[in-house]
């Protein structure tokens, strides 16, 4: 039997300063490059990324996330697909230096979504990459959209999505906060880490939810929680981790102790 699967999806608020456009957390990225060497023995890894400042700012300047409009539009999807591209570049370089076999994958290529959401993916290359010991490296993205043209697909539902057809044993956010809190730890110094939640629980925060400290055309924290819910109620667990802080992200994948949120099926 091949080893099992997990999903990690990178945010883009700590591989990237959200607040400066195009702008790469080189430390950040490979902080967390270390950690996911040290995984890959154990397991087969599916990593997504977040577009952070390569694609929320420029996809708002743009208005991408209203999908085909005006002609207008084309210049800024372009020249967002380039930026796409070269954080995907980034990544790359800093994840080949601990020597994994990452193989960048253009989520454009073999998905198409109706309103936003996933309508159809042809996921046998993903499947077989990881046969062959790859690790696949995907973000979110610019894809053709059945109703609107185009729409922005996020990491955050890629990575739900991928874990769910995949059969992941777990699917990982790492994000730049310790987990969920009951209110945004970034406003209020007093929020609390929530450390487990149902997926119920979850679902009722997401709704309540109004985390956005940085432009994010895809939901912030809320839409993660979301995406989440789908996968814990499709047995699945979801951890929520700070990849910022220590080596958070492979204690958790490995099943030790460590400041996190786990989201479980009812």
């Amino acid at each position: 039997m091949g080893k099992p699967i997990i999903v990690i999806k990178l945010g883009g608020s700590a591989l990237t300063d959200k607040t400066r456009i195009y702008t790469p957390r080189i430390a950040m990225i490979r902080k967390a490059a270390k950690q996911v060497a040290n995984l890959t023995g154990a397991f087969s890894i599916i990593l997504v990324h977040g577009a952070g400042s390569y694609g929320h700012i420029p996809a708002k300047r743009w208005n991408l996330a209203a999908g085909s409009k005006h002609r207008k539009q084309m210049a800024g999807l372009s020249i967002t697909k380039q930026k796409l591209m070269e954080l995907e570049a980034v990544l790359s370089e800093a994840f080949l230096r601990q020597r994994i076999p990452i193989f960048p994958m253009s989520t454009s290529d073999f998905i198409i979504t109706s309103k936003g959401r996933i309508s159809s993916a042809d996921l046998q290359p993903v499947r077989r990459w990881i046969g062959l010991g790859c690790v696949p490296s995907l973000g979110g993205d610019l894809v053709t959209d059945l109703k609107r043209g185009f729409a922005i697909l996020s990491g955050d539902q890629l990575a739900a999505y991928l874990a769910i057809q995949l059969k992941a044993t777990r699917l990982i956010f790492g994000t730049d906060v310790d987990g969920i809190y009951d209110s945004n730890p970034k406003m209020n110094r007093h929020a609390r880490l929530l450390k487990t939640l149902s997926s119920s629980d979850a679902s009722k925060l997401a709704r309540a939810a109004r985390i956005m400290t940085a432009p994010d055309v895809t939901g912030g924290m809320a839409g993660k929680i979301k995406e989440a819910v789908g996968a814990a109620r499709n047995g699945i667990p979801v951890d929520f981790v700070n990849l910022t802080k220590g080596e958070r992200l492979k204690a958790v994948a490995l099943g030790q102790d460590a400041d996190c949120t786990r989201i479980l099926p009812d």
